[in-house]
């Protein structure tokens, strides 16, 4: 077999990857319909110290939508309570802040887990906020504080934050 053929043939294998790597992407990207955020943080050594508040920014351009802000995190299964208490802190483009207290309930009266699980760890994401108007375009910031009475607050391995358009719940 020739050079050329050689050449050829690694070429078709090269733009075939290339095409499907990129039908890939568009098919990613085609799926998230307008969310501006959608992201983990881990915890270190799954326990949380009422220091650690993970911070996530969020830029928004469009204030005349109307958002659902919902927080995630992830539990393992040796988590003690069936709820989770959680300050979130909103600071806008204009460095005003606001606090939100809320409470989210992650076991029912039976103490089945209401997440989704896989193994032993069950994931949740809860909308805090609906039908939410951001106040102004720019470069919003968001961090997470634990408010429950334990310090550190055992098998939390994850939190994170959403922004998802009402109209692409």
């Amino acid at each position: 077999m020739g050079a050329k053929n050689k050449r050829r043939r690694s070429s078709v294998r090269c733009s075939s990857w290339g095409i499907g790597v990129l039908m890939g992407f568009l098919l990613l990207s085609a799926c998230n319909h307008g969310v501006l955020i959608d992201e983990f943080k881990p915890i270190p050594n799954k326990r949380w110290n009422y220091n650690f508040t993970p911070t996530f920014r969020v830029h928004v351009r469009d204030t005349s939508k109307a958002y659902r802000l919902k927080v995630n995190f992830r539990l393992s299964a040796d988590y003690r309570y069936a709820n989770l208490f959680l300050l979130v802190h909103q600071t806008t483009p204009t460095n005003q802040t606001h606090t939100k207290r809320v409470e989210f309930q992650v076991a029912d009266q039976d103490g089945r887990w209401l997440g989704k699980g896989i193994g032993s760890l069950y994931t949740y994401q809860i909308a805090y906020h609906t039908n939410y108007h951001f106040p102004d375009t720019g470069v919003y910031q968001f961090k997470i504080e634990q408010n429950m009475r334990d310090n550190p607050l055992k098998e939390v391995s994850d939190v994170g934050f959403c922004v998802v358009p009402e109209s692409a719940r």
